[in-house]
């Protein structure tokens, strides 16, 4: 697959893919990494783990709300729209989240050359983009625990884990960066352990019912 092709297919910028395959890059950000992922059709982290020397891991044909033509059943293959709508909810495809992040980065770049108000608005839709991304991130984690595949993933994430919370940031975006270091293994208070670990297997419970 050439750097166009990745490109095309929603990964790194060819530039990006150029420092990356001449080891210009001592470690490429999480977000970077996650790019590489659905273009090679490998599963989340993979690239991540192959970057710190492992095996990616094959991305399985997941189920789709598209359907196959002339027929009532689903088409099992990657998402071919950014969002897909389905019973539980709807799914933002991880490229489509990347570049999300990409753009609302370089509006926040902006921000020193506009006015208050302005300002205000962008601090709020990089907030907004956040909780999506931490949301994606949490999901990847929760996965990785129950599969106990968490070291490849907090490789990747052990910048992110160490960082303060966000300035702004409320008390519900708080805690869910806790629950992600609970996930990645870090000590909490026993009131903060009872209380992931029940959420924790809430997710566990939902995978299930899912499955049935």
């Amino acid at each position: 697959m050439s750097q166009a092709d990745v490109s095309l297919a929603g990964g790194p910028s060819d530039p990006t893919m150029r420092r990356l395959e001449q080891g210009l890059m001592a470690k490429p950000r999480f977000v970077t990494l996650t790019k590489l992922d659905a273009p090679l059709r490998w599963s989340p982290g993979s690239a991540a783990r192959a970057f710190e020397g492992g095996d990616p891991v094959p991305l399985q044909d997941e189920p789709t709300t598209d359907l196959a033509p002339g027929t009532n059943d689903p088409v099992s293959s990657r998402p071919t729209r950014p969002l897909t709508p389905s019973a539980y909810g709807v799914f933002i495809r991880t490229d489509a989240l990347a570049e999300l992040a990409r753009k609302v980065r370089a509006v926040d770049d902006l921000s020193p050359s506009l006015d208050e108000d302005q300002r205000v608005v962008v601090a709020n839709l990089r907030h907004a983009t956040d909780r999506l991304t931490r949301a994606w991130i949490i999901r990847q984690a929760e996965i990785a625990r129950r599969d106990d595949t968490l070291a490849d993933l907090i490789l990747v994430l052990d910048d992110h884990l160490r960082m303060p919370p966000p300035e702004g940031e409320s008390t519900s975006d708080s805690d869910d960066l806790n629950y992600l270091r609970w996930l990645a293994g870090y000590p909490m208070p026993m009131p903060q352990v009872r209380r992931y670990e029940a959420r924790f297997a809430e997710f566990v419970a939902s995978q299930s019912e899912q499955a049935d």
